[in-house]
């Protein structure tokens, strides 16, 4: 069996390409390799010369998985990847990561565009998806092939046992927001919640770490507020530095999440989640066993439960414990040998 993946340029920021640099799968796999999608070539070449150098390379594997988002420039680029591998009779496993509600419900009132899907994506012999949302948003498009349910996995290297939490309140609260720093991944909500929680008592700092377009803005508001940390983009050690110091995981995205590697990377240090019911979070957050899913994107309410949490140190104890049991099923290797897995019954189907 030999499996071709597509990933984007891993030297670059994103959750595709974190993950893959995670799971290593050409790396831990002999007979996997992975093919760049992205290139530095002019325009008027880079769109010819990566589909003809990915049929090169397509001619000699048995599998091409495939890792598109749900909008308007992967489902064209991956389309074209998806009808090659069907063309030249290869197994197909699409692995979907983001999905834009607005292009689905394109992709649902265009005939053109249901064509194109039915033609590629949905020939696919296995699709993965980061949540039973997105398991039922295929069926309702008219995908009928194996669905499989998978988690992002989050780097765990650097844990050498258990990182169980605890909280004081009368000690300063850590926040940690990492992410691209995007409105709608809810920066702006996280800094409005902190000005709430502290005016009574500046405990709680907020650390922001990760790039994006919201970046400058950022660090002026970290420059004019003392309570704000901005650290840009982090990895490796200085990651696992930052995880391990602080006491809770805030996120209030509403972007159109797959399932967030922050996330899964608060968990596996015992954070308990302040986050929301985006795409496939719900499957792995429970209110009060794993942190707190909150509807609203109201400042409020945030403030309400990360004040629950913080004042409530035996909830807070039994979260983070919880974390981490359940940090268990996205460790690297599970994660690998599932994907694995996936090949061997796509190949056998």
């Amino acid at each position: 069996m030999r499996v071709l993946i597509t990933v984007p340029d891993l030297k670059l920021p994103g959750g595709v390409t974190a993950l893959y640099n995670i799971l290593k799968m050409d790396i831990y796999y002999n007979n996997i390799s992975i093919f760049i999608i992205n290139s530095n070539l002019p325009l008027i070449l880079r769109i010819p010369v990566k589909y003809i150098l990915f049929v090169k390379v397509l001619r000699t594997v048995d599998i091409v998985h495939l890792n598109p988002s749900l909008n308007r420039k992967s489902f064209i680029r991956d389309s074209i990847f998806a009808w090659l591998t069907i063309f030249f009779s290869k197994k197909l496993v699409i692995y979907w990561h983001g999905w834009e509600e607005n292009y689905e419900d394109r992709i649902k009132k265009s005939k053109f565009l249901k064509f194109i899907a039915k033609q590629t994506f949905f020939k696919a012999d296995a699709s993965i998806v980061l949540g039973s949302i997105f398991k039922n948003k295929l069926v309702d498009l008219g995908y009928k092939n194996k669905i499989y349910i998978e988690t992002n996995t989050a780097d765990n290297k650097f844990i050498e046992s258990a990182i169980t939490k605890d909280i004081k309140k009368d000690e300063q609260i850590r926040l940690i927001f990492i992410s691209r720093l995007e409105i709608e991944k809810g920066i702006y909500i996280a800094i409005e919640t902190l000005k709430i929680l502290n005016r009574e008592k500046n405990l709680f700092k907020l650390i922001i770490a990760g790039s994006g377009s919201e970046e400058k803005k950022i660090q002026r508001l970290a420059q004019e507020n003392p309570d704000i940390e901005w650290m840009g983009l982090v990895d490796g050690l200085q990651k696992h530095n930052l995880l391990f110091s602080a006491q809770l995981m805030f996120f209030p995205t509403y972007y159109p999440e797959g399932l967030p590697l922050t996330l899964l990377e608060g968990m596996m240090y015992g954070l308990p989640l302040i986050t929301r019911p985006v795409g496939g979070i719900p499957d792995i957050v429970t209110n009060e066993e794993n942190g707190y899913l909150i509807e609203s994107l109201s400042p409020e309410e945030n403030a309400e439960k990360i004040l629950l949490l913080v004042d409530n140190p035996i909830l807070y104890s039994r979260i983070s414990i919880n974390n981490i049991k359940k940090s268990e099923l996205f460790t690297p290797e599970k994660v690998r040998d599932r994907i694995y897995k996936i090949y061997l019954n796509t190949l056998s189907a």
